[in-house]
């Protein structure tokens, strides 16, 4: 984009947020214009304008500069005139300051909320330095929602470069991924609103979660540090974490990419007296393959070690967990959809930055319908299919119209299957 294009599109979006609603305290003294916009709540930004030489001033820490508040004031005083800003006597002490060339962060507004008990504070030290982050982060959620969504289709993809950079830089890795993927969400996707909508909606719900941290639970703080990027040492999840010993059936695993040097690998074992699952992660960097072991189909023994957290997946395995010599033959699962809906809206609300929610499916028919394929039930209810068309087919043949035990990741949206059990027989599915 060029940068006269950029200009334009700047001024374009500050149009928008030049409106009384958005400065809701307006104040001139002498011919300085300045005001106060709400950057959450428990903090506003400071804007002034120099009429007299055109300067614009922001207490915000976006760049370039002047920003879209500072560009939205300006053009808020320049169609309403100085009628709607009150006269006072004297400049407060952040918009001096700034006319003075010197730099005032956010001004601080009412607090609220008790204080965290000593002992949370310490284990939730990495969460509370994130505050900033939080400030900047929800700041501009609410930049970009005032906007309206649809907005960003045509704005410069530096937008989502530069706040995500500001996520990095205060240790939410994970948010800063989320919003770069973000990013790359061509405009010509069908489902772009949709895709972006759920992943600012989940990045607003964690800035409002930390507001109200001081009232959630435990196990829902480590929630939230997991999902901006803050993750336990080893050695808290051995001190913290539940203990299970059984033996775990290697349901299934995925591989996909991260980032361009990044990959991540998820095994889903199955407890065999609780039927609970688990979760390991496995990383590898700079383009190097994975570890091996957990293949699916077999059978491990041992102890697993789940993280804190509202609704426990991710797990530690112990060094005394070892592969035993059997298979898996059979899976038990939900008999119909409705009693896993259940189950998934149950989880979701317990945990909800839940990205995927395992499942089996006993017994279900694949089936094949206008070029897609689903997974039915009993009922003949259906769920639609993640796969390729090799593997649709492949489904479909081993279960040669009959049903079959179908293990997938449910992402809110379709199934993703990797492993079915037909005739006794465990088989590998996306590999």
């Amino acid at each position: 984009m060029s940068k006269t294009a950029e200009k334009t599109e700047t001024n374009l979006r500050a149009s928008l947020l030049a409106r009384p609603v958005f400065f809701p305290r307006r104040f001139v003294f002498e011919k300085i214009i300045f005001a106060e916009m709400p950057a959450g709540e428990t903090s506003v930004h400071g804007v002034v304008i120099h009429p007299e030489n055109g300067a614009l001033y922001c207490t915000c820490p976006f760049r370039p500069k002047p920003c879209i508040h500072a560009l939205a004031l300006n053009e808020l005083h320049r169609t309403e005139g100085a009628d709607i800003f009150t006269p006072v006597d004297a400049l407060p002490e952040w918009a001096g300051a700034l006319l003075a060339g010197l730099s005032a962060s956010r001004l601080p507004g009412p607090r609220q909320g008790n204080p965290i008990a000593e002992k949370q504070q310490r284990r939730f030290e990495r969460l509370e330095r994130a505050a900033d982050g939080f400030e900047d982060l929800e700041t501009w959620l609410l930049d970009t929602i005032r906007r309206g969504v649809a907005t960003v289709v045509s704005e410069d993809p530096h937008c989502w470069e530069n706040i995500a950079a500001r996520m990095a830089d205060a240790s939410m890795t994970a948010i800063s991924r989320t919003l770069r993927l973000l990013g790359k969400i061509p405009a010509s996707d069908p489902a772009w609103a949709e895709k972006v909508t759920a992943g600012l909606a989940e990045c607003y719900l964690a800035a409002r979660a930390f507001r109200k941290r001081d009232v959630l639970s435990e196990n829902m703080r480590y929630d939230l540090q997991s999902y901006i990027g803050i993750a336990l040492k080893k050695e808290e999840v051995l001190s913290a974490g539940e203990r299970l010993n059984d033996s775990w059936a290697v349901v299934g695993q995925f591989e996909e990419p991260m980032e361009e040097k990044l990959a991540v690998r998820r095994s889903w074992l199955l407890s065999g007296k609780t039927g609970r699952f688990a979760l390991l992660l496995d990383f590898a960097f700079g383009g190097g393959g994975f570890l091996p072991g957990f293949r699916p189909g077999t059978i491990q023994q041992g102890t697993m070690v789940f993280y804190p957290s509202s609704f426990p997946q991710r797990v530690l395995a112990l060094d005394d967990v070892k592969e035993i010599p059997k298979t898996v033959e059979k899976l038990p699962g939900f008999a119909d959809f409705d009693t896993f809906a259940a189950a998934y809206s149950t989880a979701l609300a317990t945990q909800p930055w839940l990205s995927y929610f395992p499942a089996v499916f006993n017994p279900a028919t694949v089936i094949r319908h206008d070029k897609h394929f689903y997974l039915a039930d009993r009922h003949t209810k259906s769920l639609p299919l993640n796969v390729s068309e090799n593997d649709g087919w492949r489904l479909l043949a081993l279960g040669g119209g009959e049903p079959i035990s179908v293990f997938g990741e449910w992402d809110g949206a379709t199934l993703k299957p990797s492993g079915v059990v037909a005739g006794g027989r465990f088989v590998v599915i996306g590999h």
